[in-house]
């Protein structure tokens, strides 16, 4: 059985939208979420951040539920120390 490489997949998606990297954002019912950063942008409020999920056949989505993002925001801040 393969294993998945979710970070990889995060990263090759994250390239194709325009974005330079990833940033981890928690697991929630078998979906692992990404949050995807242009380094440009970063310190500028430009609106809802953009994450994706990843399930466990590596399909990707696109989060656009309001709450879906919230939560991953949440859960992005209190994994990575964030302030």
């Amino acid at each position: 059985m393969n294993k998945i490489d979710y970070n990889q997949i995060a990263l090759s998606k994250a390239k194709e939208l325009g974005y330079n990297t990833i940033r981890y954002a928690g697991e929630r019912e078998g979906w692992r979420y990404f949050h995807l950063i242009k380094y440009s942008l970063i310190g500028k409020k430009v609106g809802l951040p953009h994450y994706i999920r990843i399930d466990c056949n590596g399909i990707v989505l696109n989060l656009e539920e309001r709450d879906d993002i919230i939560w991953a925001l949440h859960q992005e801040i209190s994994l990575n120390n964030l302030t």
